[in-house]
């Protein structure tokens, strides 16, 4: 056995006692990290547009940057006082464009309810609320992807990303002109496991949408529980159109 492998051996072993696994990052198990999935199936892929869509504070951005340096990312975020870090973000990187406005199936403005954590602001009616009730009620700016593709002469996107506590249906329905034209190559989304949250789109309402649309569910990733610890109440879920998979060959 080879020097490298039996330190490899060596350093697998002491994690595992202490409760830990460790793997390189092209052969991480399935259902792992959505980002680093998408960049070992699909090696070779490099989008040239991304849009991140429920960008926060662009967390999500400083997990792509890395795998995707030659993207320009498009940033949306409705709030203010989120937009403001969002945009701090911005600075450091030249490919990245912020946009203070939420992505739906209309144009116009909507209400949107506010929590204490920025990432739990939702425009699903059922979540808002009066201040006494838990959070605070603001009013944003609302467009589609498909008006904001035409505004910013935007031809297809490489990477839709959605993160929007149960708005994911609203955005797709606003993107459905580049859909039916085939010009939307991934979609990674946030996705409800168990019935009965609002706060998360059941994975089968997507799959239902997407399917007509040429996609496919390549998998579901980074699956966490809330109400419950044995279950998966949420999870990131992969979608590919048909023509980006490789087709097993018989032997």
């Amino acid at each position: 056995m080879s020097f490298p492998r039996s330190l490899k051996n060596l350093c697998r072993s002491a994690v595992s006692g202490l409760g830990y696994e460790f793997y390189r990052r092209p052969h991480l198990p399935k259902g792992t990290d959505v980002f680093l999935s998408l960049r070992a199936l699909w090696p070779h892929w490099q989008p040239e547009v991304v849009f991140d869509v429920g960008a926060n504070v662009g967390q999500t951005i400083a997990r792509l940057r890395p795998l995707f340096p030659r993207a320009v990312v498009h940033a949306f975020e409705p709030v203010s006082a989120t937009y403001a870090q969002l945009v701090r973000t911005a600075a450091k990187d030249g490919l990245l464009r912020c946009h203070e406005v939420a992505l739906g199936d209309r144009v116009g403005e909507a209400s949107i309810h506010l929590r204490g954590s920025s990432e739990q602001n939702s425009l699903v009616p059922e979540l808002r609320a009066t201040e006494g009730a838990g959070g605070s009620v603001g009013r944003v700016a609302l467009t589609t992807v498909d008006d904001f593709c035409v505004t910013h002469r935007i031809d297809g996107i490489g990477l839709l990303k959605i993160d929007v506590e149960g708005f994911e249906l609203p955005v797709l329905h606003g993107a459905a002109g580049l859909l039916a034209r085939g010009r939307i190559e991934f979609i990674v989304a946030e996705a409800g496991l168990m019935p009965g949250n609002p706060r998360f789109t059941p994975l089968p309402a997507l799959i239902e949408y997407l399917r007509p649309h040429g996609f496919w569910l390549v998998g579901v990733y980074e699956q966490y529980g809330l109400r419950y610890a044995q279950g998966a109440e949420f999870c990131n879920a992969l979608f590919a159109l048909e023509r980006n998979l490789t087709p097993r060959t018989s032997e």
